[in-house]
């Protein structure tokens, strides 16, 4: 519960995302229906329930068995007299403060990934793509998308969290609400992320990049954009091979820094909702894309045109 002046109207015009890291699992309840998120959120800024059903034009009914449905999903939970949200509500206060204290290991991760450019240079020297893009030109998709996140967070969550993901209704999975200003042209708090768009028995083609959205149109159509390919051969050495030379780097940094985790964690009231695993992996998008902005400002990574990194992998290796 945090005790704020937000009011139901604030929560109301306010523009709230739902994101969901999972392998197959996925929660039996979308929050995204019937304005569970809002209801969710409402009850984070300890808005009275009578208020709540007023705005969302609930009966009592419909609140009782929206709150049974949260509860059974283990998205809510009862704690004396008030409900508790069990799912990270990520709000603009928050995201702000998240994206602040992740600079100094985000700064501590930028040296380590600079000092580690000639053995990612050497491998990059090894496949196919080379011969056609040089590695300056390749540096936003191996050194904030292989190192960092897509091609590397399953490993990094087993080697650091080392825990399985919360069991929510026989699912497992990490999920929170993320607010993000109405006007924002990029994805909430500028974080970078991975999405596929195309997939066949032999080959994926994705995107990376942080203007997936609404306003950038025709973003996710990759047939007029450059796609970089990365063929049978390439695929390995960049999903496989590139990242597991940096992992033992990335964990003991994320070692050495676990009490500044928890801490900020505790400071900014997650033990409340989520446990540290759950609470970690989304703190861990603000410092790899923290990350990843100082070597754009260092000039080690070239941001590609729009923002958006599209590229071709052979299929069934990771």
């Amino acid at each position: 519960m945090h005790k704020s002046n937000t009011s139901m109207d604030d929560v109301l015009n306010s523009k709230l995302l739902v994101y969901q890291i999972s392998g197959f699992d996925g929660p039996k309840v979308n929050i995204n229906n019937d304005s569970l998120a809002q209801f969710l959120t409402s009850l984070y800024y300890n808005v009275p329930l009578t208020d709540i059903e007023t705005a969302l034009q609930w009966d009592s009914e419909t609140t009782l068995n929206n709150i049974d449905v949260l509860i059974e999903n283990k998205l809510l939970s009862k704690r004396g007299d008030y409900y508790q949200p069990t799912l990270g509500i990520l709000t603009l206060e928050r995201g702000q403060l998240l994206k602040e204290e992740a600079q100094k290991v985000a700064n501590i991760i930028a040296d380590s990934i600079i000092k580690s450019l000639p053995k990612i240079q050497k491998i990059h020297d090894q496949t196919n793509i080379s011969n056609y893009h040089d590695f300056k030109e390749l540096s936003f998709f191996y050194l904030s998308n292989v190192l960092l996140d897509n091609f590397q967070i399953q490993a990094m969550e087993e080697g650091f969290l080392n825990k399985p993901r919360p069991m929510r209704n026989g699912s497992r999975y990490y999920i929170a609400i993320v607010e993000d200003y109405t006007d924002n042209k990029t994805e909430p708090y500028g974080i970078y992320g991975n999405q596929g768009l195309f997939w066949n028995d032999s080959i994926g083609i994705s995107v990376y990049g942080n203007k997936r959205v609404k306003s950038n149109v025709g973003w996710d159509n990759y047939e007029d954009k450059e796609v970089y390919v990365f063929d049978k051969d390439d695929t390995p050495l960049v999903t496989e091979k590139m990242p597991t030379a940096f992992l033992p780097t990335l964990l003991d940094l994320l070692n050495d820094n676990k009490s500044n985790f928890e801490s900020t964690y505790q400071k900014l009231n997650f033990d409340k909702e989520v446990t540290f695993e759950e609470f970690f992996i989304f703190y861990y998008h603000f410092v790899y894309t923290v990350a990843t902005d100082i070597l754009i400002e260092k000039d080690i990574i070239i941001k590609p045109q729009n923002s958006l990194f599209y590229y071709q992998i052979a299929h069934k290796v990771q």
